[in-house]
């Protein structure tokens, strides 16, 4: 066996191992034989820890692959994402712009996330998403803002992002809660995911598994500030009491939490409205929780604080 059937092999016993530590292995072992092999590269910064090991890996890679893409010809009207050598590279400025990020790299992260958002014309990249959770950190709210002007409301990076900085800038005032109530038709589960109040999802279900990813994401910003977690918990306690989201035992405990955040009779209003409902009983769970949205999007429910 040469040694370019060497490294194939490795490769490809690399990609089919489900063991972090044996890809790690097998990613070090191409890259004692090619220390500029891409995907050992890659595969050996997927099998790592967030660290700035993480980040030399990714920034070696992007740098092999930086005179392929200056050399790529894609015409008007084409997409960087439609070349493997593309497809390769934005991958790697991805992985790379969250690394920069996990190490508090903001102003780095923040200029991956402008190439990535270069190349992706049609938004199949977290590129978008990087930004604004770098703006965020950052303390950008007004430029956040101004970013997502009219950007697409079912996309939780863009309402989270919105709302939060929404209500940095304004307290929980009557706009701030019109961006928060679209935060949560754009992902009703992700709030209670970001609280702790619903468990990891053990299903196979790709949009519950979304939905918990992006918890994980947004969990820490929206942790940095007690008044703004209070917030959201409010919010998310008196949806999920409206909409009959809690399990039962845990109903109870909700509304002794809602007592301790002043939202109990906001609470039970929202419950008794709904509820006088004809046929409440038999809305199925997707349309409970649009009615009650809807509900609070059109009043006031949650204490304001102008």
């Amino acid at each position: 066996m040469d040694r370019q059937e060497k490294i194939e092999s490795l490769l490809d016993d690399a990609y089919s191992t489900d063991d972090p530590e044996e890809m790690e292995r097998l990613a070090r072992a191409v890259l004692e034989l090619q220390d500029d092999n891409v995907e050992a590269l890659i595969l050996l910064a997927d099998s790592i820890e967030y660290s700035e090991e993480k980040i030399a890996l990714l920034e070696k890679a992007k740098e092999c692959l930086s005179d392929v893409i200056e050399g790529l010809s894609i015409t008007e009207g084409e997409n960087v994402l439609d070349d493997d050598d593309g497809m390769l590279y934005v991958a790697v400025l991805q992985r790379l712009g969250f690394a920069l990020f996990s190490e508090g790299r903001n102003s780095e992260a923040f200029s991956i996330a402008k190439e990535i958002i270069e190349y992706d014309r049609n938004r199949e990249t977290l590129g978008h998403t990087l930004l604004y959770r770098v703006l965020l950190e950052m303390g950008k709210d007004s430029e956040l803002l101004e970013e997502t002007r009219g950007e697409d409301n079912s996309d939780p990076a863009v309402t989270h992002s919105r709302a939060i900085a929404s209500f940095r800038l304004s307290g929980a005032c009557r706009s701030s809660y019109n961006e928060l109530w679209k935060a949560f038709l754009s992902g009703p589960d992700i709030p209670f995911y970001i609280l702790g109040y619903f468990d990891e999802p053990l299903d196979d279900s790709e949009e519950a598994e979304e939905a918990y990813n992006f918890s994980l994401l947004f969990e820490d910003i929206w942790s940095s500030d007690m008044d703004l977690i209070n917030w959201l918990a409010r919010a998310t306690i008196l949806l999920g009491l409206a909409a009959s989201l809690f399990p039962g035992e845990n109903t109870e405990k909700m509304l002794i939490l809602a007592d301790a955040l002043e939202i109990a009779d906001h609470a039970e209003n929202a419950m008794v409205t709904l509820e006088s409902r004809e046929d409440w009983g038999k809305f199925s769970r997707e349309k409970r929780i649009a009615n009650a949205i809807d509900l609070f999007s059109q009043g006031t429910y949650l204490p304001l604080i102008d």
